[in-house]
């Protein structure tokens, strides 16, 4: 499998660069950060949203995963996103359902997942999440492929990111961006037992017999 780096690409304020290789040595620069941004979903959204250390470190390692990574002036490390075209990396993504709905692109090995986007909170105002989008979308838009991510319902609803990242796609080219899925998870709370039920059900009897 090639390893070979895309880029650099010079935007200014940051450079990006992207390859396949291994970066193990990123885990110990980004695993805070990603502590940072998604740490405060374990109790905002029901469903688990953050990795453990090692998930985080696998993803980092796997030879199938590509990792664009952001640089500052300084040459230090400022954003980070991750992309895939083998949907079996993601343990949370179904690839029997990419496969089933998207079986063109999948024989062409076109279907992509973005995995983990972090950017340094110095950083936010660069544009670093928005050029990051932009290169990862040049790799789908070059094969002409599928590319699926999932967002929370609290970053969706509170932070607008399924509409941003749409608008950031569709500056690039033309990209048909739809939900495919939800997922509801409801709690039913008692708030009472069967013994203060029935002894509601008994009084609305006897209620109703006083007043025939």
């Amino acid at each position: 499998m090639s390893v070979d780096v895309d880029g650099p690409w010079d935007h200014g304020e940051f450079t990006i660069v992207c390859s396949r290789r291994p970066r193990p040595a990123l885990r110990a620069h980004f695993w805070s950060l990603y502590e940072q941004s998604f740490g405060p979903l374990r109790v905002r959204a029901a469903a688990r949203q953050v990795l453990t250390e090692d998930e985080f470190a696998a993803e980092l390692d796997n030879p199938r995963v590509w990792k664009y990574v952001a640089l500052d002036t300084q040459g230090e490390l400022a954003g980070l996103t991750t992309l895939t075209d083998d949907v079996s990396t993601m343990p949370w993504i179904s690839p029997d359902y990419f496969a089933h709905r998207y079986p063109e692109e999948w024989g062409r090995k076109a279907v992509f997942y973005v995995g983990v986007t972090l950017v340094r909170p110095d950083m936010r105002r660069d544009h670093v999440f928005t050029m990051m989008a932009k290169h990862v979308g040049n790799r789908v838009a070059a094969a002409r492929g599928v590319i699926g991510y999932d967002i929370c319902g609290y970053n969706d609803q509170n932070r607008s990111l399924g509409r941003v990242t749409a608008r950031i796609r569709n500056r690039l080219a033309d990209f048909e961006v739809r939900t495919v899925d939800v997922q509801t998870y409801y709690v039913a709370r008692a708030i009472g037992t069967p013994e203060q039920k029935d002894e509601r059900r008994i009084r609305r009897m006897k209620a109703g017999k006083s007043r025939e």
